[in-house]
């Protein structure tokens, strides 16, 4: 599906993903340990609201690249405070020569499975890094919300593939000055039944693209018959997030 995907959803992308971010950012911050001074690069970017949290609550003075080759969503992207929007892939960027040595800190939220060649472009990322550079991934173990069967076989093969990233990513770090940190983090949040029926409408992750309308209509009939049963429209779903973040540090 790709970049018809994130046209698709560039309209609703940040109402969609709000509460995941107000509760993503605290710990992007956390784990960068950003200065003002700092060049950044999101790959992967999306319309930018990340970057554009970043650049506000961290103080930098220098704007975070925005890679991301969905024209809608870098539409909204040169909107923002604080971002400089590259209307590429990951390969693509990657490819200059320019780019070797150039950030202090890149990240990639929720981007690899999108890597068509992700073994190139973890290299990149690494050759991209200056002395004391930070590479942070992150991606979901959990999304946490009630989910129906057909919509979880799915998102259970979007985290294996997840997995076996990491795996990959570990096995191409064989530089002895390059410290590797995982943890995983809870976050809790909470979505209203109408918005998080929007979503699976909507298909708000690509892997939702692999289930037709008539599975999604049905997996919301299963929802509504089972845990969602006593559930009102506009009431709210506690639940928690479950993410992954990769660290790598240059020493």
């Amino acid at each position: 599906m790709g970049l018809d995907h994130y046209g698709s959803v560039a309209d609703k992308f940040d109402y969609f993903f709000k509460e995941f971010h107000e509760a993503n950012i605290p710990i992007l911050i956390e784990c960068l340990d950003l200065q003002p001074h700092h060049i950044i690069a999101d790959i992967g970017s999306g319309t930018g609201i990340i970057a554009e949290k970043l650049y506000e609550k961290c103080g930098l003075t220098k704007p975070i690249w925005c890679v991301d080759p969905s024209v809608e969503m870098q539409e909204k992207a040169w909107k923002r405070e604080g971002t400089y929007p590259v209307l590429k892939t990951a390969e693509e960027f990657f490819s200059h020569p320019e780019i070797a040595h150039c950030f202090d800190r890149v990240i990639s939220i929720g981007a690899a499975h999108h890597f068509a060649d992700p073994v190139a472009v973890y290299k990149s990322i690494f050759h991209s890094l200056r002395p004391g550079g930070i590479f942070i991934e992150v991606t979901t173990m959990d999304t946490g919300y009630p989910c129906f069967k057909s919509a979880k076989k799915v998102e259970k093969a979007a985290v294996e593939i997840g997995i076996q990233k990491r795996k990959l990513i570990r096995k191409l770090v064989a530089d002895p000055n390059v410290r590797v940190s995982e943890k995983e983090y809870c976050c809790p949040m909470s979505l209203t039944k109408s918005k998080l029926y929007e979503m699976y409408r909507r298909r708000y992750m690509s892997m939702l693209h692999q289930l037709n309308d008539e599975q999604i209509a049905e997996g919301i009939r299963e929802l509504e018959d089972g845990p969602l049963t006593d559930v009102k429209s506009h009431d709210h779903i506690s639940f928690t997030q479950v993410i992954h973040v990769t660290k790598f540090d240059l020493n």
